[in-house]
């Protein structure tokens, strides 16, 4: 395999496919990326046997081809050598099958390389019944929902995003079981096959890095065990994490006693500045008194003091009432919603908060009080 590259084109494939190399693999030879030269181009595969993504660089790209062939090179040096070249040209060669001498006019890397017979067969299969979504929404739907993937291994089932497709409607969601986020959006073209799959939150987040705010379509091919993301030239292919997503249907209520409009930049600000002297770092209580057409927030340390922020809303209740939950949940919560004013829905303070911007109905969020008595 001989063929020169300009730098950055390969640079970008690599900073991708190495998005797939697992942490703490088992498998020394998945700690390599397999690169593939033949007559359509170069092809860049990475894997750690759960997720596998490779991206495909067309021969119109590479500046100059000599031989063909394919070859296993660490990834743990291959992307900051690339990165650090001293120019744009770069010349790739193989020695004897087993070495890549990576060069320039002035300067040259000699890399042992895995034997490319050891690399684990993987195969990248697509579906009869394809969904489309455009990148930009499919994007828009990870950064809405994913922050609420539990990070905890005791319920494997939610540190991934349930996805489910029916028809024309695609509903995302996301629990910890301390707060959730919901996403709903009608798709273009309708779904042959209804989808109710469970996909790792570690894996859709390395995609949503990889997805663009542009209307290109992303094609997903969607089996029992594995979905494949095809975009532009790069394929994404994730196992699916297997078990009935529970239902959180019933978590959310539909009528409120307590419906607070508010002014979203006002409110974050507030909840942000008052969890400054919170008593629990690690979830930052903050307590709210709503009376009437007024809103304090408050949180207090019993060895460093307290504070107190005021602001003014509209509410359809004036009742006071009292409730207390994490400001960092809340303010995970407000930081998806693009909307300038929001509705915090409540019923009392033992009962989930809604959260919900104004204008956009498709995002719910939610988030459980605690009780601090």
């Amino acid at each position: 395999m001989k063929f020169v590259i300009d730098k950055n084109i390969l640079l970008e494939a690599l900073v991708n496919v190495t998005r797939a190399i697992g942490a703490r693999t088992t498998i020394p030879i998945l700690n390599g990326i397999k690169f593939d030269l033949t007559e359509n181009g170069l092809s860049l595969l990475a894997s750690d046997s759960e997720l596998t993504i490779k991206m495909n660089i067309p021969e119109k790209d590479i500046k100059n081809i000599e031989s063909f062939g394919n070859i296993i090179i660490q990834s743990k040096y291959i992307l900051e050598i690339i990165r650090k070249m001293p120019t744009d040209t770069i010349y790739f060669e193989t020695v004897d099958n087993s070495k890549i001498k990576i060069y320039t006019d002035n300067n040259e890397y000699n890399l042992n390389c895995y034997d490319i017979n050891d690399y684990p067969h993987i195969s990248l299969d697509e579906s009869k019944d394809p969904v489309e979504i455009k990148a930009s929404t499919l994007k828009n739907i990870i950064n809405e929902t994913s922050y609420a993937v539990s990070t905890q291994e005791v319920r494997p089932l939610l540190t991934g995003i349930n996805l489910k497709i029916y028809e024309d409607l695609l509903e995302c969601i996301a629990t910890d079981s301390y707060r959730l986020a919901k996403k709903n959006i009608k798709l273009e073209k309708s779904a042959n096959v209804a989808v109710n799959i469970v996909i790792p939150g570690k894996s859709i987040n390395e995609l949503e890095k990889i997805l663009s705010d542009e209307d290109e379509i992303v094609v997903m091919h969607i089996f029992n065990n594995k979905i494949l993301f095809k975009y532009k030239n790069i394929q994404f292919q994730t196992n699916l994490l297997s078990g009935t997503y529970p239902d959180t249907s019933h978590f959310i209520p539909t009528e409120f006693a307590y419906i607070i409009n508010l002014d979203l930049r006002n409110f974050n600000d507030a909840v942000d500045r008052a969890s400054l002297l919170a008593q629990s770092k690690d979830k930052n209580i903050v307590r709210v008194v709503i009376n009437d057409k007024l809103m304090v927030i408050s949180s207090s340390a019993s060895e460093i003091g307290k504070t107190e922020e005021k602001l003014n809303i509209e509410c359809n209740n004036k009742e006071k009432l009292e409730v207390a939950f994490s400001s960092r949940y809340m303010l995970e919560a407000l930081k998806v919603i693009k909307d300038d004013n929001i509705l915090l829905l409540i019923n009392s303070d033992d009962k989930p908060i809604l959260i919900k911007s104004v204008k956009d109905e498709s995002l719910v969020e939610l988030i459980l009080p605690v009780k601090t008595y």
